[in-house]
């Protein structure tokens, strides 16, 4: 599990420093967060082009406390359950940043996940994900009904099935392939050169390094939970006290 400056290899352990010139002319200064993200994937990323802005990390969360206090480029609302117009809203309202959000999968589909991709969009998210399970016939009535980005969760690489979502009217294909991750990046980058595609960051800097290295253009990172951030916290605190 990730922790918050825990040691070199933590996804939220670096800091990204700014030099001088950045601190005088950089008018959109960043705000520095208490889990940053790790300096690779600014730096190494290309990015996903999304709306007006190019983005190169996701947060893959809904707890606004740890969406307040992160400086991912992006939000990925996703949750295992029916998607909420309440939640969508909330979201979109409260974050200051792109916000994307889950409309259907596994359990949800057909009315009610176009109801909710639309509505996504006039709450003004940014994009909206569909899980793996979600069926071609779906996307392409989403797609005639909303203009934002459709980002497809995959865990293949099997070309007549990727191709059947991109004609479907899928935009961005988010890769959660497990150990298998990899392997369909760079199949999606021989078979589909300049797609672009986004992967799930894996547990250590090492996997981030991998997946950019075999062709995703922006990782999605999953936050440490409250539960991991508060025993960090308290460790630390029962040590001072062992001073006394």
């Amino acid at each position: 599990m990730m922790q918050p400056n825990s040691n070199s290899d933590s996804l939220w352990g670096s800091t990204r420093k700014i030099s001088l010139l950045e601190k005088l002319f950089w008018r959109n200064k960043r705000e520095k967060k208490a889990l940053t993200t790790p300096e690779i994937i600014e730096k190494k990323c290309e990015g996903i082009l999304i709306g007006e802005q190019k983005l190169k990390s996701f947060l893959f969360s809904t707890d606004m406390a740890i969406i307040e206090n992160n400086d991912a480029d992006a939000i990925l609302a996703v949750y295992p359950f029916a998607p909420s117009s309440r939640i969508i809203k909330s979201l979109v309202d409260f974050c200051s940043k792109p916000v994307i959000c889950g409309v259907g999968g596994g359990t949800t589909r057909g009315k009610k996940s176009l109801e909710m991709a639309q509505y996504a969009e006039e709450m003004g998210a940014a994009g909206i994900i569909v899980n793996i399970p979600f069926e071609n016939h779906d996307l392409q009535k989403i797609r005639k009904k909303i203009t934002i980005p459709i980002i497809a969760s995959i865990a293949s690489s099997d070309y007549n099935f990727l191709k059947s979502k991109i004609d479907a009217g899928v935009d961005i294909f988010h890769v959660t392939g497990g150990k298998y991750t990899n392997k369909i990046l760079k199949d999606i980058t021989v078979n589909f050169p300049g797609f672009p595609i986004m992967a799930t960051g894996g547990t250590s800097l090492g996997n981030i390094e991998e997946s950019i290295s075999s062709g995703s253009k922006a990782i999605v990172l999953s936050p440490p939970s409250n539960k991991d951030l508060f025993k960090v916290m308290m460790d630390k605190y029962r040590k001072s006290l062992s001073h006394f």
